[in-house]
């Protein structure tokens, strides 16, 4: 089976770039398929307009050469993506090939504008795929509403292998078994909707109660000096630490180095970072939203935050703190969870298994 998979620049430093950089190298090594990749976006033009009609023509030019069983698309539901990767779906079924559509990206503002023209333009191009993949179980009935009656199937994202590879969890325990200081640590896009002033003030709130502990916040974003400024403001830059934005090894070192996890998100479809964090070892803080209430095991896995606010994100960080050993088994329980079903290799293997469920239906 051929499978033309379309990607954003592999070089970029967005998780849909890093999800098929820790995949594709397991599903080359299935000799049942034939993997070919077409790299889409803003790079291939210097105007929007430019590159959204290179990104078409490029498409069609690939498909009409290649001729691929299997069009896989990674849209994000944004208006942007949407369009561009509903077209692809079009110009894919034109050509009588099979269509998987698996978004990636779900925004809740944008999933409001699917009606009318933008509804119509839906039922002409997604409505067309053969089969769905989805991060989580509530984007589901959103389908359904549409109109979607084809095969939906749910996979995570993926840990890339060779981030764990001088990583040592008998080591990690008994550093934070005999460490007086618990270290958190906050990594993602730094937005706003990321819950990141929500973790700043909760861990204020626990340094004003003399615990001993203290933030590194990794990544960037367009909250990045209001985070900066913020932290001055509080008078906790000894405390509060800005590691940028890493990649390789030094986000490995980063999540080694580090005890617990902080992402209380508004919204997510499933954050990579959380399952980085469980591969490292590390007892989670989040919120049930989007894929991550689907496997997310409350006190086993961390602490849900029900409510996005410093006050209860603060009592689930005390909630672990207040317990060495409780914390090291959550450690413990995380790591074994994420070796078993988050590692590139199992995703892949998961994926390639939904590709052959095309032959049966």
């Amino acid at each position: 089976m051929k499978i033309l998979i379309t990607l954003p620049l592999r070089k970029d430093p967005g998780g849909v770039a890093s999800y098929y950089n820790s995949i594709l190298p397991y599903m080359h090594q299935n000799r049942a398929l034939q993997i070919e990749t077409i790299e889409i976006g803003s790079t291939h033009g210097k105007k929007y307009y430019n590159h959204q009609i290179i990104d078409q023509i490029r498409f069609i030019k690939t498909i009409i050469s290649i001729r691929p069983d299997v069009v896989h698309i990674n849209p994000s539901l944004n208006f942007n993506s949407f369009i561009r990767d509903g077209l692809f779906v079009f110009w894919a079924k034109k050509q009588k090939i099979q269509v998987v559509i698996f978004f990636h990206g779900w925004q809740k503002k944008f999933e409001k504008r699917i009606y009318g023209i933008l509804k119509l333009f839906f039922n002409f191009t997604y409505k067309k795929a053969d089969l769905f993949i989805l991060l989580g179980s509530e984007f589901k009935s959103k389908l359904r509403s549409w109109g979607i009656s084809k095969p939906v199937y749910f996979l995570t994202t993926a840990v890339n292998e060779i981030l764990l590879d001088k990583f040592s969890i008998q080591k990690k325990i008994t550093r934070m078994k005999t460490s007086k200081s618990v270290r958190l640590l906050f990594l993602s896009r730094l937005e706003k909707e990321k819950g990141v002033f929500e973790t700043i003030d909760a861990f204020k709130l626990l340094i004003d109660k003399k615990y001993n502990i203290t933030l590194s916040i990794a990544g960037d974003g367009s909250v990045t000096k209001q985070i900066d400024a913020y932290v001055t403001r509080l008078g906790l830059n000894d405390k509060i630490f800005m590691l940028g934005y890493l990649t390789g090894n030094k986000k490995a070192n980063a999540f080694s180095k580090h005890d617990i996890y902080c992402l209380p998100s508004y919204s997510e479809g499933m954050p990579n970072s959380i399952l980085e964090a469980m591969a490292f070892g590390m007892p989670v803080i989040t919120t049930p939203v989007g894929g991550i209430k689907d496997f997310f095991e409350d006190d086993k896995m961390g602490c849900f935050s029900e409510s996005i606010n410093s006050v209860e994100v603060a009592e689930c960080i005390k909630k672990i703190l207040s317990d060495k050993d409780k914390l090291c088994d959550v450690s413990y329980y995380n790591y074994n969870y994420a070796k078993q079903n988050f590692m590139a290799s199992k995703v892949a293997a998961k994926l390639n298994h939904i590709y052959q469920r095309l032959n049966t239906q």
